[in-house]
């Protein structure tokens, strides 16, 4: 029996551990989002053209309803 103590409070400290190291861990920072992409496209004939993708102003990844107003 004193081993299923000992097991239990093991299993109870080391999650206790990864609790307290991912409670303290900072969250990472996001990259910086690219104003504009170039992309090479075959065209007519295979001739080839640079087009540019503009890309949205500002991206969110909230979950919560945007707010319009």
């Amino acid at each position: 029996m004193q081993r299923v103590w000992v097991v239990v409070l093991s299993v109870w400290a080391m999650l206790a551990i990864v609790a307290v190291l991912a409670w303290s861990s900072r969250p990472s920072q996001p990259l910086p989002a690219a104003s504009a992409q170039t992309v090479i496209v075959k065209g007519h004939g295979g001739k080839q053209r640079l087009v540019v993708l503009k890309a949205p102003a500002h991206a969110t990844t909230a979950t919560s309803a945007a707010v319009h107003g």
